[in-house]
């Protein structure tokens, strides 16, 4: 939706980055380079991005943003899609990359900034400090999106809460960056679309691979 209202429907060429590579996030490399983008995943945690190459979702992994940005360029002067998952914390690699004056076509984060700490507390730490911490990372991390806006890239919100834990930390106008339901869910929803994802009871493979070759059969003319 995103390529199709701001990129003629293509994204070969762009550079989308995003944060979290975990859960749900886990499918943004794919969807992507299924749009012909070079995608960078930024994501503390190596065994996610691994996770995602073993399942194909994700096709290189870096843990070192010049190494990562260096792929991406490569990628994008040869007109191909390339998903790179990169070993860093946003907090750290986006201000970098404003700092760099680096500005990515599209950025959004699908960081579990809902769930600030999983629920789990570090050793040798207090969790009232530890929770101070985690939203002082956020109000980091936000700051760092709206900077990259301000720069020209297509930024939304993917859903995660991130925004209302910056808020809460401090960063008064998080809401600049919109929420991604709103701009591009909503009006599929006004076309028709839906539903975006269906499952087969019977836990066989070969079903989701009838229901894909129907889909194909029914929508040719739709990428």
């Amino acid at each position: 939706a995103a390529a199709d209202r701001h990129f003629g429907g293509d994204l070969t060429g762009k550079l989308v980055v995003s944060g979290g590579m975990g859960g749900m996030g886990g499918a943004q490399p794919l969807a992507a380079t299924m749009n012909g983008a070079v995608f960078i995943g930024i994501d503390v945690d190596a065994s996610r991005i691994e996770k995602r190459i073993e399942t194909g979702y994700c096709d290189r992994i870096s843990f070192d943003l010049d190494d990562a940005l260096r792929m991406a360029k490569e990628a994008q002067d040869r007109g191909e899609a390339l998903s790179i998952g990169l070993v860093g914390n946003c907090a750290d690699v986006l201000p970098e990359l404003a700092r760099r004056g680096v500005v990515p076509d599209v950025l959004t984060d699908q960081t579990s900034a809902h769930d600030t700490l999983y629920g789990y507390v570090p050793n040798g730490m207090e969790f009232t400090d530890a929770l101070r911490l985690a939203f002082e990372t956020m109000a980091v991390h936000m700051r760092a999106m709206l900077d990259l806006q301000k720069l020209g890239s297509l930024t939304f919100d993917y859903g995660n809460n991130i925004r209302g834990h910056a808020k809460k930390a401090g960063v008064e106008n998080a809401f600049d960056v919109p929420g991604f339901v709103p701009e591009y869910i909503r009006p599929l929803f006004c076309e028709g679309r839906g539903p975006f994802r269906w499952a087969a009871l019977s836990g066989n493979a070969a079903d989701i691979a009838a229901t894909d070759d129907l889909a194909l059969e029914l929508f040719p003319h739709d990428h």
